[in-house]
């Protein structure tokens, strides 16, 4: 996502500079971006630079060329340049301050959204990026802040409503995410992943039909997209595991392995799903290659000690349960 008024008509750009005052390579520049061809926008803006020296906005329209290739680096240095010379623009500041977001730089996005507000107000966009700014720092009141106040100020936005709905779900806000999960889907039916989310809403306050019909729409939405996500097959598969419907789950589980297969929440269902089937064997195996991609867990050390112990291997057992419960702490560990 990038903000509107960042990818604006490139005639309007323009004009702010005045084609009668830019060379050929910004001229040539002007036309690749306007027709999308970034690549060679990019360059052209360079040269320009080059010949006329901080006398255009070339570096700027250089950075949004390079935000479109997802180049963000680059665009970052392209607009430290730009507004080393061009201090006073608000726009320049903005867009660092989505790029810094996208380089996963919370607190330095958020310093050149600060700094781009001293100038200039900002629109419903920067809101909604200075909230995920603050879902990257994991301060999810804040982020909850300012996401409710892009939505007011845009509420077409599927994409805000959606963000505002994970937020909802990290704080346990399960109805709040359900309606907001509810509304991006009005917005945009096709959003699978607003779909495969409220069912984890629904599921969290046991709305198990609910969720079970959510997931197999985020199946579908990602089938016709041509786009297929692993999450809504293993979600899906963990609410039918709980539900005593294990020979689904492994198809499912089976399915979501050719789409992801280093997933690691694969082999821990699979071995939750075998060993309800009192596939014993095959249940140890699945939990010893979970536990290979993730050997701090100590849950996962707990399922392979209650199946060993169901194999009759006590020693192995009573090592797996000793080291879980160290891994867990003693006053956490699962009761045998």
């Amino acid at each position: 996502m990038v903000r509107p008024a960042l990818i604006c008509a490139f005639l309007f750009c323009l004009s702010r500079v005045g084609v009668t005052q830019t060379g050929a390579a910004y001229r040539e520049a002007a036309a690749a971006f306007a027709h999308r061809d970034f690549a060679v926008a990019a360059d052209q803006f360079a040269k320009a630079e080059e010949e006329s020296p901080a006398a255009t906005n070339a570096l700027l329209q250089r950075a949004k060329a390079l935000v479109h290739l997802d180049r963000y680096p680059e665009a970052e240095e392209s607009l430290r340049r730009y507004i080393k010379d061009h201090s006073a623009a608000a726009e320049p500041q903005f867009l660092l301050g989505y790029v810094l977001f996208r380089r996963n730089q919370p607190r330095e996005s958020l310093a050149a959204y600060t700094a781009a507000a001293a100038i200039q107000r900002p629109i419903a966009d920067d809101f909604k990026i200075v909230g995920m700014d603050y879902v990257l720092l994991n301060d999810y009141p804040d982020a909850i802040r300012w996401l409710e106040r892009s939505a007011k100020e845009d509420p077409r936005d599927a994409e805000v409503h959606y963000a505002l709905g994970r937020a909802y779900y990290t704080q346990n806000s399960f109805d709040r995410a359900i309606a907001s999960f509810e509304q991006a889907l009005k917005l945009n039916p096709k959003l699978s992943k607003a779909e495969n989310n409220l069912g984890l809403a629904f599921a969290a306050v046991s709305r198990y039909e609910d969720a079970e019909a959510a997931y197999r729409r985020a199946i579908q939405l990602d089938t016709d997209g041509g786009k297929p996500s692993e999450q809504p097959y293993l979600n899906l598969a963990e609410l039918l595991l709980a539900r005593d419907h294990a020979p689904e789950s492994l198809r499912l589980l089976d399915t979501a392995s050719k789409i992801d297969p280093k997933n690691v929440r694969i082999d821990e269902l699979r071995g939750r799903a075998l060993l309800s089937q009192n596939r014993l064997d095959e249940a140890a195996a699945a939990f010893r290659t979970a536990i290979a991609a993730n050997p701090g867990n100590g849950s996962l050390h707990y399922q392979l000690a209650r199946t060993l112990k169901r194999l009759g291997k006590d020693d192995e057992a009573a090592r797996e349960f000793e080291l879980s419960r160290t891994l867990l702490g003693a006053n956490s560990s699962p009761a045998r």
